[in-house]
């Protein structure tokens, strides 16, 4: 009877201790601090998040301002600091307006993560990316390339081939590396192409993309022969202004897009190329980071994030390469998101 008792207890010991586990484990709570909510980028990001949570078991969410507004978003960290947060994971509208905020939260002892931000990382602890972002920014170059060559048409430094792009802002690290990439892999590889203006930070609305596509078509005339969007809603309202004016076969349309929301646009041929990775594996990836914090983990190059295989390391920046091409709308399609 007695052996059996103790049995009984050790039983119960070993549930508590589960139980005890289980319970620290949920009791990590991630914010994830995007730059506007509720934009189709974002919500395919949150779904990556759930998804974390749910297999990680901590208390892991997706937040953002209603604008892509620097200033919300600092408040929305100080906040959140306010409020106790174990760790932060951000994707800054402008990173060096977030340094005072994420130095505050460190020194509380707050996890700082950031994505999409690999070139201000002095006040966090790492940037998480999911694409070789160099690559990133060559691609569009190529792809507008590969359809002036199937056009048959000739350009030259004294005849180029204009093009513009659009950021979402002026302000977002990635964005504009990207843009920077973009134009000096043209200027030394491909002389005829000739940006006719500097960037628009248009692209985390369709309907500013659109306009603002509209007024270059109008300023430009058939100076202009290609668009790139560098933010997810860029292409799309660059397509829709393209499609409004018939300009399918004249304008070239690249650039970072959500397959589900560009397929109709590859289909009618207002976008000739689109690009992203999957802001899902994003999400998942900050908190699955931010988890091996927390516990007390090294986080070191090898080391596997579920699904994206090992990590790279180089400074503070965290990287796998996930790019995704879309060529066709089944290309598009067959991503699945």
């Amino acid at each position: 009877m007695r052996k059996k008792f103790s049995v009984i207890l050790l039983i119960l010991g070993l549930l508590m201790v589960l139980f005890f586990t289980v319970a620290q484990a949920k009791s990590y709570e991630i914010a994830v601090v995007v730059k506007i909510a509720g934009i189709p980028w974002f919500n395919r990001m949150a779904e990556g998040v759930k998804k974390a949570a749910k297999e990680l078991g901590v208390n892991a969410y997706l937040v953002g301002p209603s604008t892509a507004d620097p200033a919300a978003q600092v408040q929305m960290v100080e906040d959140l600091i306010t409020r106790g947060v174990d760790a932060l994971c951000v994707v800054p509208n402008d990173a060096k307006s977030l340094i005072p905020v994420f130095q505050k939260a460190k020194s509380q002892g707050i996890v700082v993560l950031t994505h999409e931000s690999p070139f201000e990382t002095t006040a966090v602890d790492w940037d998480i990316e999911t694409i070789d972002s160099v690559e990133y920014g060559k691609l569009p170059i190529n792809a507008i390339v590969r359809k002036l060559v199937e056009s048959g048409e000739k350009y030259t430094e004294d005849n180029p081939a204009g093009f513009v792009m659009l950021v979402g802002s002026l302000t977002v690290p990635l964005h504009n590396y990207w843009a920077d990439v973009a134009v000096e892999y043209a200027k030394t590889n491909f002389p005829f192409l000739k940006e006719l203006t500097t960037r628009l930070p248009t692209a985390e609305s369709v309907a500013d993309s659109r306009a603002a596509v509209l007024d270059l078509i109008t300023t430009y005339g058939d100076k202009l022969k290609a668009v790139i969007g560098w933010g997810s809603l860029g292409p799309i309202g660059a397509a829709q202004a393209v499609q409004e004016k018939g300009l399918q076969d004249e304008i070239i349309v690249v650039g970072s897009a959500i397959p589900s929301t560009v397929v109709p646009y590859l289909q009618s041929g207002a976008v000739d190329y689109a690009q992203l990775w999957d802001p899902a594996d994003a999400g998942y990836a900050m908190v699955y980071i931010a988890k091996q914090m927390l516990e007390g983990k090294t986080i070191e190059s090898g080391m596997e994030i579920p699904r994206m295989g090992p990590i790279s390391i180089n400074g503070k920046v965290i990287s796998v390469n996930q790019i995704k091409m879309m060529w066709t709308a089944d290309d598009a399609a067959s991503l699945g998101f």
